[in-house]
């Protein structure tokens, strides 16, 4: 059973921490094209967690408080994706 409750934290932490981690990373400002190119790898890969988890935990049954932190991880993903990839 500790390991089931390890899973599942570590499965909250990281739905939690995607959004953010990939919102923060839009805010570094790089000039060399192979940088930007992996921080959009990077910010890419973060949402695409995020939403995924997210979608994944709102299709289950789970308590409110699990959907809210899916909902949460899925517009700070969608959120991310929308600064990084319209701008001039």
């Amino acid at each position: 059973m500790e390991s089931l409750a390890l899973f599942v934290g570590v499965l909250l932490l990281v739905l939690i921490l995607s959004g953010p981690l990939a919102i923060g990373l839009t805010f570094i400002k790089t000039t060399k094209r192979s940088t930007n190119t992996l921080r959009r790898v990077f910010i890419c890969q973060f949402s695409a967690i995020g939403i995924g988890l997210g979608v994944m935990l709102l299709l289950q049954g789970i308590a409110i408080g699990a959907k809210l932190m899916a909902l949460f991880a899925i517009a700070a993903s969608a959120f991310a994706l929308k600064r990084e990839f319209k701008r001039k």
